[in-house]
Protein backbone atom coordinates (compact mmCIF):
# COMPACT_ATOMS: atom_id res chain seq x y z
CA UNK A 1 0.00 0.00 0.00
CA UNK A 2 0.76 3.65 -0.87
CA UNK A 3 1.95 5.64 2.19
CA UNK A 4 -0.72 8.35 0.86
CA UNK A 5 -3.42 5.52 0.82
CA UNK A 6 -2.24 4.64 4.31
CA UNK A 7 -2.73 7.72 5.49
CA UNK A 8 -5.93 8.19 3.81
CA UNK A 9 -7.19 5.15 5.23
CA UNK A 10 -5.51 5.12 9.22
CA UNK A 11 -8.46 5.95 11.60
CA UNK A 12 -6.11 9.51 12.80
CA UNK A 13 -7.34 11.74 15.94
CA UNK A 14 -9.14 14.84 14.89
CA UNK A 15 -5.87 16.72 15.18
CA UNK A 16 -3.76 13.84 13.37
CA UNK A 17 -6.08 13.93 10.63
CA UNK A 18 -4.99 18.01 10.46
CA UNK A 19 -1.65 17.41 9.83
CA UNK A 20 -2.54 14.39 7.18
CA UNK A 21 -4.96 16.99 5.13
CA UNK A 22 -2.28 19.82 5.48
CA UNK A 23 0.49 17.53 4.13
CA UNK A 24 -1.55 16.56 1.51
CA UNK A 25 -2.63 19.60 0.78
CA UNK A 26 1.09 21.90 0.94
CA UNK A 27 2.95 18.32 -0.63
CA UNK A 28 6.18 19.41 -2.48
CA UNK A 29 5.48 22.52 -0.34
CA UNK A 30 6.67 20.84 3.03
CA UNK A 31 10.39 20.17 1.62
CA UNK A 32 11.39 23.44 2.64
CA UNK A 33 9.98 23.25 5.90
CA UNK A 34 11.07 22.68 8.98
CA UNK A 35 9.54 20.47 12.03
CA UNK A 36 8.60 23.67 13.67
CA UNK A 37 7.45 25.39 10.62
CA UNK A 38 4.85 22.82 10.28
CA UNK A 39 4.01 21.96 13.81
CA UNK A 40 2.95 25.44 14.07
CA UNK A 41 0.56 25.84 10.44
CA UNK A 42 -1.45 22.34 11.97
CA UNK A 43 -1.17 23.65 15.75
CA UNK A 44 0.64 21.34 17.52
CA UNK A 45 4.36 20.13 19.13
CA UNK A 46 7.01 18.97 17.26
CA UNK A 47 6.14 15.35 19.56
CA UNK A 48 3.28 14.97 17.60
CA UNK A 49 4.50 14.96 13.97
CA UNK A 50 7.11 12.17 15.62
CA UNK A 51 4.13 10.50 17.32
CA UNK A 52 2.41 10.65 13.41
CA UNK A 53 5.04 9.22 11.52
CA UNK A 54 5.21 6.31 13.93
CA UNK A 55 2.22 5.62 13.41
CA UNK A 56 2.83 5.30 10.00
CA UNK A 57 5.59 3.20 11.02
CA UNK A 58 8.62 5.34 10.47
CA UNK A 59 11.31 6.23 13.24
CA UNK A 60 10.78 9.70 13.13
CA UNK A 61 9.70 12.72 10.95
CA UNK A 62 12.70 12.96 8.94
CA UNK A 63 12.06 9.76 8.07
CA UNK A 64 8.24 10.25 7.04
CA UNK A 65 9.07 13.14 5.28
CA UNK A 66 11.73 11.80 2.98
CA UNK A 67 9.83 9.02 2.07
CA UNK A 68 6.57 10.88 1.83
CA UNK A 69 7.97 13.05 -1.13
CA UNK A 70 10.01 10.70 -2.98
CA UNK A 71 6.30 8.65 -2.83
CA UNK A 72 4.51 11.81 -4.19
CA UNK A 73 7.56 12.75 -6.97
CA UNK A 74 7.39 8.89 -8.42
CA UNK A 75 3.30 9.56 -8.56
CA UNK A 76 3.76 12.39 -10.51
CA UNK A 77 6.06 10.55 -13.00
CA UNK A 78 4.04 7.61 -13.00
CA UNK A 79 1.07 10.22 -14.74
CA UNK A 80 3.09 10.89 -17.25
CA UNK A 81 4.36 7.66 -19.03
CA UNK A 82 2.70 4.74 -20.43
CA UNK A 83 -0.13 3.18 -19.44
CA UNK A 84 1.24 0.08 -17.76
CA UNK A 85 -1.89 -1.76 -17.95
CA UNK A 86 -3.07 -0.79 -21.19
CA UNK A 87 -0.04 0.20 -23.11
CA UNK A 88 -1.83 0.00 -25.83
CA UNK A 89 -5.26 0.26 -27.37
CA UNK A 90 -7.24 -2.05 -30.38
CA UNK A 91 -6.60 0.16 -33.28
CA UNK A 92 -3.12 0.40 -32.89
CA UNK A 93 -0.82 -1.24 -35.29
CA UNK A 94 2.12 -3.14 -34.85
CA UNK A 95 4.46 -0.27 -35.02
CA UNK A 96 2.54 1.84 -32.38
CA UNK A 97 2.64 -0.87 -30.12
CA UNK A 98 6.26 -2.37 -30.34
CA UNK A 99 7.38 1.54 -29.71
CA UNK A 100 4.81 2.13 -26.89
CA UNK A 101 6.20 -1.14 -25.34
CA UNK A 102 9.99 -0.22 -26.10
CA UNK A 103 9.00 2.83 -24.43
CA UNK A 104 7.28 1.40 -21.12
CA UNK A 105 10.09 -0.77 -20.84
CA UNK A 106 12.18 1.78 -20.75
CA UNK A 107 10.33 4.13 -18.30
CA UNK A 108 9.99 0.46 -16.10
CA UNK A 109 14.62 0.81 -15.85
CA UNK A 110 14.90 4.13 -15.33
CA UNK A 111 11.60 3.82 -12.78
CA UNK A 112 13.51 0.35 -10.96
CA UNK A 113 17.01 2.85 -10.65
CA UNK A 114 15.53 5.63 -9.38
CA UNK A 115 13.68 3.84 -6.71
CA UNK A 116 16.58 1.85 -5.36
CA UNK A 117 19.72 3.06 -3.44
CA UNK A 118 22.96 2.37 -4.16
CA UNK A 119 23.50 1.30 -0.52
CA UNK A 120 20.68 -0.84 -0.59
CA UNK A 121 21.88 -2.90 -3.41
CA UNK A 122 25.34 -3.77 -2.11
CA UNK A 123 24.27 -4.84 0.84
CA UNK A 124 22.07 -7.73 -1.23
CA UNK A 125 24.98 -8.14 -3.19
CA UNK A 126 27.55 -8.53 -0.26
CA UNK A 127 24.94 -11.58 0.58
CA UNK A 128 24.67 -13.01 -2.04
CA UNK A 129 27.98 -13.14 -2.88
CA UNK A 130 28.84 -14.88 0.65
CA UNK A 131 25.78 -17.25 1.00
CA UNK A 132 26.58 -20.66 -0.32
CA UNK A 133 23.38 -21.41 -2.05
CA UNK A 134 20.41 -18.42 -2.45
CA UNK A 135 16.67 -20.29 -2.12
CA UNK A 136 14.53 -18.30 -4.39
CA UNK A 137 10.91 -18.51 -3.75
CA UNK A 138 8.28 -17.00 -5.58
CA UNK A 139 4.87 -17.70 -7.92
CA UNK A 140 3.64 -18.01 -11.21
CA UNK A 141 5.35 -15.95 -14.02
CA UNK A 142 8.06 -14.68 -11.31
CA UNK A 143 9.54 -17.84 -10.89
CA UNK A 144 10.05 -17.72 -15.12
CA UNK A 145 12.03 -13.75 -14.24
CA UNK A 146 14.55 -15.88 -11.69
CA UNK A 147 15.25 -18.41 -14.35
CA UNK A 148 17.88 -16.69 -15.99
CA UNK A 149 19.45 -15.49 -12.88
CA UNK A 150 19.66 -18.62 -11.29
CA UNK A 151 21.63 -19.96 -14.75
CA UNK A 152 23.57 -16.88 -14.83
CA UNK A 153 24.55 -17.67 -11.15
CA UNK A 154 25.46 -21.25 -12.14
CA UNK A 155 27.98 -20.16 -14.61
CA UNK A 156 29.94 -18.46 -11.93
CA UNK A 157 29.75 -21.29 -9.67
CA UNK A 158 27.07 -19.66 -7.21
CA UNK A 159 24.41 -22.37 -6.12
CA UNK A 160 20.72 -20.95 -6.66
CA UNK A 161 17.78 -23.10 -6.33
CA UNK A 162 13.74 -22.00 -7.50
CA UNK A 163 11.77 -23.41 -5.35
CA UNK A 164 8.09 -24.10 -6.78
CA UNK A 165 6.42 -27.17 -5.98
CA UNK A 166 3.58 -26.00 -3.76
CA UNK A 167 4.16 -28.92 -1.18
CA UNK A 168 7.71 -28.81 -0.83
CA UNK A 169 8.16 -25.14 -0.22
CA UNK A 170 7.63 -24.77 3.20
CA UNK A 171 10.22 -27.61 3.69
CA UNK A 172 12.67 -25.89 1.52
CA UNK A 173 12.64 -22.77 3.56
CA UNK A 174 12.74 -24.87 6.82
CA UNK A 175 15.41 -26.54 5.53
CA UNK A 176 17.81 -23.82 4.52
CA UNK A 177 20.90 -23.86 5.38
CA UNK A 178 22.30 -20.84 7.95
CA UNK A 179 25.03 -20.34 5.70
CA UNK A 180 22.35 -19.70 2.84
CA UNK A 181 20.47 -16.39 1.79
CA UNK A 182 16.92 -16.18 0.35
CA UNK A 183 15.21 -14.00 -2.56
CA UNK A 184 11.55 -13.46 -2.59
CA UNK A 185 9.72 -12.15 -5.44
CA UNK A 186 6.18 -10.29 -4.45
CA UNK A 187 4.51 -7.84 -6.36
CA UNK A 188 1.83 -7.07 -3.89
CA UNK A 189 3.72 -8.47 -0.42
CA UNK A 190 0.53 -10.10 -0.08
CA UNK A 191 0.55 -13.30 -1.09
CA UNK A 192 -0.10 -15.94 1.41
CA UNK A 193 1.90 -18.75 0.66
CA UNK A 194 5.08 -16.30 0.46
CA UNK A 195 4.43 -14.75 3.71
CA UNK A 196 4.60 -17.97 5.14
CA UNK A 197 7.85 -18.73 3.65
CA UNK A 198 9.48 -15.25 4.88
CA UNK A 199 8.38 -15.89 8.77
CA UNK A 200 9.60 -19.54 8.75
CA UNK A 201 13.32 -18.28 7.06
CA UNK A 202 13.16 -15.00 9.47
CA UNK A 203 13.07 -17.73 12.19
CA UNK A 204 15.78 -19.35 10.80
CA UNK A 205 17.77 -16.37 11.28
CA UNK A 206 18.17 -16.45 7.22
CA UNK A 207 18.34 -13.12 5.17
CA UNK A 208 15.87 -12.59 2.86
CA UNK A 209 15.96 -10.21 0.26
CA UNK A 210 12.24 -9.18 -1.03
CA UNK A 211 11.61 -7.88 -4.44
CA UNK A 212 8.40 -5.82 -4.14
CA UNK A 213 6.16 -3.03 -5.20
CA UNK A 214 6.65 0.56 -3.74
CA UNK A 215 4.32 1.08 -0.35
CA UNK A 216 4.06 -1.07 2.92
CA UNK A 217 2.73 -4.85 3.04
CA UNK A 218 2.87 -7.56 5.03
CA UNK A 219 6.13 -8.63 3.56
CA UNK A 220 7.93 -5.69 3.91
CA UNK A 221 8.72 -5.95 7.62
CA UNK A 222 10.02 -9.80 7.60
CA UNK A 223 12.72 -8.77 4.94
CA UNK A 224 16.17 -7.84 5.87
CA UNK A 225 16.30 -6.00 2.65
CA UNK A 226 13.76 -4.47 0.12
CA UNK A 227 14.57 -4.11 -3.52
CA UNK A 228 11.62 -1.76 -5.11
CA UNK A 229 9.88 -2.98 -8.15
CA UNK A 230 8.19 0.07 -10.50
CA UNK A 231 4.92 0.34 -9.49
CA UNK A 232 2.39 0.65 -12.34
CA UNK A 233 0.46 -2.51 -12.80
CA UNK A 234 -2.65 -3.66 -11.54
CA UNK A 235 -3.36 -6.53 -9.96
CA UNK A 236 -5.52 -8.06 -12.40
CA UNK A 237 -6.90 -5.36 -14.98
CA UNK A 238 -4.18 -5.51 -17.54
CA UNK A 239 -2.77 -6.82 -21.07
CA UNK A 240 0.19 -8.17 -19.65
CA UNK A 241 3.23 -7.90 -17.15
CA UNK A 242 5.49 -6.10 -19.38
CA UNK A 243 6.43 -3.25 -16.47
CA UNK A 244 6.73 -5.67 -13.64
CA UNK A 245 8.68 -8.16 -16.15
CA UNK A 246 11.06 -5.69 -17.20
CA UNK A 247 12.22 -4.31 -13.60
CA UNK A 248 12.20 -8.21 -11.62
CA UNK A 249 14.51 -9.03 -14.75
CA UNK A 250 16.16 -5.68 -14.40
CA UNK A 251 17.08 -6.12 -10.46
CA UNK A 252 18.22 -9.73 -10.75
CA UNK A 253 20.69 -8.56 -13.18
CA UNK A 254 21.45 -6.07 -11.52
CA UNK A 255 22.39 -8.58 -8.53
CA UNK A 256 24.11 -11.03 -11.08
CA UNK A 257 26.33 -8.08 -12.20
CA UNK A 258 27.49 -6.85 -8.62
CA UNK A 259 28.46 -10.62 -7.55
CA UNK A 260 30.18 -11.41 -10.95
CA UNK A 261 32.28 -8.12 -10.24
CA UNK A 262 33.17 -9.20 -6.96
CA UNK A 263 35.84 -11.69 -8.54
CA UNK A 264 35.55 -10.25 -12.01
CA UNK A 265 39.11 -11.45 -13.01
CA UNK A 266 38.14 -14.82 -11.91
CA UNK A 267 34.49 -15.23 -12.85
CA UNK A 268 35.63 -13.32 -16.71
CA UNK A 269 38.36 -16.21 -17.17
CA UNK A 270 36.05 -19.14 -15.82
CA UNK A 271 32.74 -18.16 -18.37
CA UNK A 272 35.04 -17.89 -21.00
CA UNK A 273 37.31 -20.75 -20.72
CA UNK A 274 34.00 -23.11 -19.91
CA UNK A 275 32.14 -21.81 -22.83
CA UNK A 276 35.47 -22.29 -25.18
CA UNK A 277 35.58 -25.57 -23.90
CA UNK A 278 31.79 -26.81 -24.03
CA UNK A 279 30.22 -24.92 -26.82
CA UNK A 280 33.49 -24.99 -29.44
CA UNK A 281 30.94 -26.43 -32.24
CA UNK A 282 29.41 -22.73 -32.43
CA UNK A 283 30.96 -20.50 -35.21
CA UNK A 284 29.74 -17.33 -37.30
CA UNK A 285 30.39 -15.85 -39.99
CA UNK A 286 29.72 -12.29 -38.52
CA UNK A 287 32.45 -10.15 -37.74
CA UNK A 288 30.45 -8.98 -34.59
CA UNK A 289 29.87 -12.62 -33.16
CA UNK A 290 33.42 -13.86 -34.21
CA UNK A 291 35.58 -14.45 -31.30
CA UNK A 292 38.92 -13.68 -32.04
Amino acid sequence: MFLIEKMELYPFSPNEKVLADYLMREKYAIRKKSTADIAEAVFASKSALVRFAKKMDFTGWVDFKEAFLEELAYLDQHQKGIDANLPFEAKDDVGTILARLASLKKEAIDDTLSLNKQETLSACIKILSQAETTHIFAVSNNLLNAQEFALQMSRIQKDVRIHQLQGEVMFNAYLAKKNSCAIIISYSGETPRLIQIMKVLKRQAIPIILLTSVGDSTSTPLASHILRLATREKLYSKIGTFSTDTSITFLLECLYAGVFAQNYDKNLALRKHASKFIEFERSSSSTILKEE
